[in-house]
């Protein structure tokens, strides 16, 4: 019988094996295809993938594809502006065995953070971390080495371009020209440009427009030669030059050239903010006040659209991480259910093959019971500590308008929000984060002041979500959103402070 046992435990192991090696390979490809996202600019088919593969790595156990995947992950938020979230995924990749082992993944991570940093115009921070990846740089080889230095060396030419120190800002560029010099020319021509260009730049700054020109000649020379589609920012820093010099028309030329270019390769971003240029060029010089309305209006327009898409976007990727976080609630109740029948299993054959012993593991089972209440005592004190300062943390990012605090929120109330989506699961995340105020008691003044809207659209979507959830007329919109789930965390929000709700 005991052998007969072993043999269908080896059977499981087998086979468990031969569907874990299977579903790697899964998470393989997904990893891949979000990589073919993040190439061609498209941050939230990124996360989602990224996502999927987490799901699955998680499933698995597979802890190479759990940092690949958050960093995957990371990489995409912070490419969306959701900073927060994306530095949670890289700290998950940090307690990795495989970002421990791979000196080209803790260089990565550097990275993003820095961009992270930079973003959020934290430039310290930012050129901190970039000088832990130069030392991460240093101990990799080959082409992966060179072109780490290179894309290292124009981030901090961002960030020292942003502080506006002139000088720190030529070091990293002159060095990404150095580090360009063992590439091929034509293949690294957008490269070259790029370097170029920012150096052109640099010394219109400095007042030095001989230096500017020569610079700006090179990479015309190079556009010309390799047929370079993108070449916008040549043009542009072109026009900054002429019109440095005094030379308005001439300066007006080239930015409509570059505004051509822009339409070419379809940059709207970059569109908008030529729009909001050449308006105010024509109004500062006295050209055409025609011209500047209409520029004035091609804005405002473009910028609306963009900023509705923006919104729409930011939307989509929080229901992603949502969904997400959902999924793993689903999968740690998954595997607690195998841990459970394995366990189950060996006790059984404990029982078989250790009656004898019973006694001395009915004392063994006491004291790992009580050890166990003691633990769970500690984590119960410990999570209420924490849970504290995530209170306060969640009420600062209600006021900033955060788009994290949909997901904070989540994370402490899960049961308020199933009970939402229990009743409608087609809800926005517009709408959750509506509701998640009105449960943490705000008011509808308060509302209107930290999402930036009116008071009377406040009270319009209040009557909304009245209709949508049936909720009577002479029924309290905040009570009834609190009493939807009876949780001991709805019980404490009765004793939060009174300026929440006024």
């Amino acid at each position: 019988m005991k052998k007969q046992f072993l043999f269908l435990i080896l059977l499981l192991f087998t086979l468990k094996a031969v569907a874990s090696g299977d579903r790697k390979q899964k998470v393989d490809s997904l990893l891949n295809t979000a990589r073919e996202f993040e190439a061609n600019g498209e941050s939230l088919s990124q996360l989602e993938t990224a996502l999927k593969a987490l799901d699955l790595s998680n499933a698995i156990s597979d802890d190479g594809g759990k940092a690949r995947s958050h960093f995957s992950a990371a990489n995409a938020l912070v490419n969306l502006g959701l900073f927060k979230e994306g530095l949670k995924h890289l700290a998950h990749v940090e307690n990795t065995k495989y970002y421990k082992e791979k000196i080209l993944m803790q260089s990565e991570v550097h990275r993003v953070r820095g961009r992270a940093y930079t973003r959020l115009k934290l430039y310290l921070q930012a050129i901190r971390e970039y000088h832990s990846q130069l030392a991460c740089i240093k101990n990799l080889t080959g082409e992966a080495q060179k072109i780490s230095y290179l894309y290292t060396y124009g981030n901090l030419s961002t960030v020292f371009d942003q502080m506006r120190q002139l000088d720190s800002l030529q070091k990293y560029i002159e060095l990404q020209l150095s580090a360009l010099q063992g590439f091929n020319e034509e293949s690294a021509a957008a490269m070259f440009l790029g370097v170029y260009d920012d150096l052109g730049q640099l010394y219109i700054k400095k007042g030095d427009f001989l230096k500017a020109q020569q610079y700006l000649d090179r990479s015309l020379t190079l556009i010309d030669k390799y047929k370079i589609p993108v070449y916008y920012n040549t043009f542009t820093y072109l026009a900054n030059l002429e019109e440095k010099k005094g030379n308005h028309q001439k300066a007006l030329a080239f930015y409509q050239r570059s505004l051509v270019n822009m339409r070419k390769v379809g940059n709207r971003n970059f569109i908008r903010d030529t729009y909001r240029y050449l308006s105010d060029y024509y109004r500062k010089y006295n050209i055409d006040k025609t011209k500047a309305d209409e520029y004035e209006l091609a804005f405002s327009r473009l910028n609306d659209s963009l900023e509705k898409e923006n919104r729409q976007v930011i939307d989509m990727a929080l229901n992603q991480i949502l969904k997400s976080k959902d999924q793993e609630s689903e999968t740690k109740v998954s595997k607690s259910v195998r841990i459970s029948i394995i366990a189950l299993l060996l006790l059984a054959v404990a029982i078989t093959f250790f009656v004898w012993r019973s006694r001395h593991n009915r004392r063994m089972l006491d004291q790992k019971e009580e050890a166990l209440q003691e633990t769970e005592t500690v984590n119960r004190e410990l999570t209420e500590q924490i849970g504290e300062n995530k209170f306060n943390t969640l009420i600062e990012l209600a006021k900033s308008n955060n788009p994290e605090f949909l997901i904070l929120f989540t994370e402490l109330y899960p049961q308020f929000i199933q009970a939402l989506k229990s009743r409608d699961s087609n809800l926005r995340s517009t709408e959750l984060e509506f509701c998640a105020m009105a449960f943490l008691n705000f008011s509808t003044k308060n509302i209107a002041e930290y999402t930036f809207v009116t008071i009377r659209a406040v009270q319009v979507r209040k009557n909304r979500l009245r209709k949508k959830f049936d909720i009577p007329s002479d029924a309290d919109f905040n009570n009834w959103m609190r009493g939807l789930a009876d949780t001991d965390t709805s019980k404490q929000l009765d004793n939060s402070p009174q300026s929440l709700s006024e």
